[in-house]
């Protein structure tokens, strides 16, 4: 390892419980648990950087950070980024509020999200509409100029919880499997990278996630 990666800047999503997101005493989450147990076995010390959901991908390719926390690995992302071994297993699912009754033709999802695809394919009857966040998307639905959001499963959980309590219905089942994985810019020295992706992957964080 070089010595330049005895400190790396890692970037996360600033509201992405429970995976990470920005506490009172920093970053939190799954993700960042299992990054901070990798970065303790190779000696290296972290500066987390906290990004919004659009902000992730450009800030990585334009050198503000050197690494990603977690992001959903999908083929448009994989033209962009390089992906590091998957550490945690979730899906992506619905969220109607509970007085919904009406078939559904509009469908909203952040731009940014691995979502937009997926959802278009699972329900190709709907028109799905792009916002910027979680809660943007969740206020659609809740104003009535949406009928469903598509969201991360856990995340959209307690986000909807937390900004709409009682408003939503638990989703029952996912409709696309999403794996979410440390990402670099292509441009990134493998030597660092090699030797987190082996740590993890001897972690085996999927087994727990």
């Amino acid at each position: 390892m070089h010595n330049q990666e005895l400190r790396v800047r890692v970037g996360y999503q600033e509201d992405f419980p429970p995976f990470v997101g920005s506490g009172p005493a920093g970053p939190q989450g799954l993700a960042v648990a299992i990054l901070m147990a990798g970065f303790e076995k190779l000696g290296t010390e972290a500066d987390w950087v906290a990004l919004s959901l659009a902000e992730q991908i450009s800030a990585l390719c334009n050198g503000e950070v050197d690494m990603l926390a977690c992001l959903g690995v999908t083929t448009e992302r994989q033209s962009k980024v390089v992906f590091g071994d998957p550490i945690i297993r979730t899906g992506g699912a619905l969220f109607t509020i509970e007085r919904q009754t009406t078939e559904l033709t509009r469908i909203v999802t952040p731009s940014a999200g691995p979502l937009v695809a997926a959802t278009q394919a699972a329900y190709p009857t709907c028109s799905v509409v792009e916002v910027d966040n979680y809660p943007q998307a969740l206020r659609r639905v809740v104003d009535g100029h949406a009928d469903a959001a598509a969201l991360n499963f856990h995340v959209g959980s307690q986000v909807a919880q937390r900004e709409f309590p009682g408003k939503f219905v638990p989703p029952e089942s996912t409709f696309e499997e999403i794996y979410l994985a440390p990402a670099w810019a292509p441009t990134h020295d493998t030597v660092f990278r090699n030797a987190i992706t082996g740590v993890l992957a001897a972690m085996n964080p999927l087994e727990n996630s």
